[in-house]
């Protein structure tokens, strides 16, 4: 590795050192443990950097003329204005047996040596190689060829979250994280929570030479509002209630119909229906009126069933990928769909892994699955509740027992549950701009040091930073060209105006010739 500069300082887990190169913050670089291992590479990320020695004030008082210039006509040497000084975080030597950072028992000194970190470091970042079994590689470390591999079997255990304001590239990302995931070294089992329709682009990668492998040739279904299903036996209390939006009166009469309902022999709508009419008498007709009309209102919609449900098997494939688009739905009525697939498929997951469902069973699922929430804040808000916010938690906290993983998407952290993001243990976070929301992120995310959290408003569109038990240590990275189409592209509003005008002026210009050929006489 080439040389990069000179230790001047070391202060506790920290170096700095003086460089003729001036390194980002987030880059690494590099000093030799010759105390222990003289080969031994001990890896360091920059954290401060700053000119070593500044111009005298009255060579930057004119701004047009350089200073160096101005030095150099008075013979004075500016090499040393050349320097910087930089500060930079000991991340560790990288032990080979236990396959993790370790910090070294020794500091080096002043007048040691600092290196730029070459690839035979920088690989170590990531917990798995490309292409490895279980290997998603989401781009490249800056300024380099090193690809950022993160751990899918981490990923998928333990959680995730990808936080980054609007127009970070969040989406486009997760698109990256996807098709990784979808490759034939992972063939996963993944659902999408689509709120806006972005994500059914993905279904062009069946057609792409490198998600496939021999006979393996990844699935992509799309569901949408329409094709949908909910047994109304699925719904619980709290869900119907939610929805209804009853008043207490009203909610006194519907949930004695409803367990009348629920522990009678019949379970369809049109018995439910019944079980709050039998109820009516003079004095509550008005109450009555009122509760079915909503009832009737939200049965219309076409979503719930008496016997047809959007089966678990159908969602949750290995090697499929299932885009749930929610798009057209009310935010409450996402909120119910989500609540009542994670309740079931934590239920089959339970029950498979314990054995309370055999293989013939509907709700057998003998796979781990992975979901993806975009817009997580509606599904687990920070305040208030949400239908989806107890089964979402209960899924976070116990869901790695079972092999449930789950990835919450959000542009605004401060809008989402603090306990819920802090159980996702690996983060992709690209650019924050918000203080509230960096407190959150700060409060939330263990992995996310006061350096770190000091980047995201500057990072550029495509750059996120990962963190967490899926990487061996923090790292900036090039999030890659996607393979399939970007379906999260702003609409360019004065490129449509501007051809909508000039569509319309042919449009109009062409009506009036045709007028006056059309009163011309023969």
């Amino acid at each position: 590795m080439k040389p990069a500069g000179v230790v001047r300082d070391v202060e506790e887990n920290e170096i700095t050192f003086v460089s003729p190169h001036k390194f980002k913050t987030g880059e690494f670089v590099a000093y030799k443990d010759r105390w222990v291992d003289p080969e031994r590479y001990v890896l360091c990320r920059v954290t401060y950097s700053k000119s070593l020695k500044t111009f005298p004030d009255e060579f930057i008082e004119a701004a047009d003329i350089n200073p160096k210039d101005l030095m150099q006509f008075a013979g004075m040497d500016t090499e040393e204005y050349d320097h910087h000084l930089m500060t930079a975080l000991v991340v560790g030597y990288f032990n080979e047996k236990l396959q993790e950072f370790k910090h070294p028992r020794a500091m080096p000194d002043s007048g040691e040596t600092i290196y730029m970190a070459g690839p035979e470091v920088l690989k170590n970042i990531s917990k798995v190689q490309a292409e490895a079994r279980g290997a998603a590689a989401l781009g490249t470390i800056p300024g380099t060829d090193v690809p950022v591999v993160v751990s899918v079997k981490d990923i998928v255990s333990q959680h995730v979250s990808v936080i980054a304001s609007t127009g970070s590239g969040k989406s486009y990302t997760i698109g990256v994280l996807l098709e990784e995931m979808m490759k034939p070294n992972n063939r996963a089992a993944i659902l999408v929570v689509d709120p806006h329709g972005e994500y059914s682009t993905l279904s062009e990668m069946v057609n792409k030479p490198e998600f496939r492998d021999g006979d393996y040739q990844p699935t992509v279904k799309i569901y949408r509002k329409e094709s949908l299903k909910i047994k109304i036996t699925e719904l619980e209390l709290d869900d119907l209630l939610g929805i209804l939006d009853l008043s207490e009166k009203m909610q006194h009469f519907f949930v004695t119909g409803f367990f009348n309902w629920r522990n009678g022999p019949h379970h369809k709508k049109s018995d439910l229906r019944r079980e709050i009419e039998v109820q009516r008498n003079p004095t509550n007709e008005s109450t009555i009126d009122a509760i079915l009309w909503r009832f009737d209102s939200v049965m219309r919609r076409g979503i719930f069933e008496d016997h047809l449900h959007t089966q678990l098997a159908e969602l949750f494939a290995p090697g499929q990928l299932t885009v749930l688009d929610l798009s057209g739905i009310g935010e409450s009525d996402q909120q119910l769909i989500v609540s009542v697939l994670l309740r079931r498929l934590f239920d089959a997951r339970e029950g498979t892994v314990n054995q309370r469902y055999a293989e013939n069973e509907e709700r057998y699922l003998p796979y781990p699955t992975f979901v993806v929430l975009e817009e997580a804040h509606r599904y687990a808000p920070q305040n208030g509740e949400a239908k989806s916010k107890r089964v979402l938690k209960t899924i976070l906290s116990e869901g790695r027992k079972f092999g449930i993983g789950v990835c919450m998407v959000s542009q605004r952290p401060a809008k989402l549950d603090s306990d819920s993001l802090s159980q996702c243990m690996s983060q992709i976070t690209m650019r924050i701009i918000n203080p509230v929301d960096q407190s959150q992120i700060a409060s939330s995310i263990e992995s996310m040091s006061r350096e770190l959290l000091d980047e995201l408003p500057a990072l550029a569109r495509g750059e996120a930073i990962v963190s967490g038990v899926a990487i061996n240590t923090p790292v900036l990275v090039k999030i890659r060209e996607r393979s399939t189409p970007h379906g999260g592209v702003s609409r360019d509003a004065p490129e449509e105006w501007s051809n909508y005008w000039k569509k319309s002026r042919v449009q109009k210009a062409t009506s009036a010739i045709l007028a006056r050929e059309r009163k011309s006489p023969l």
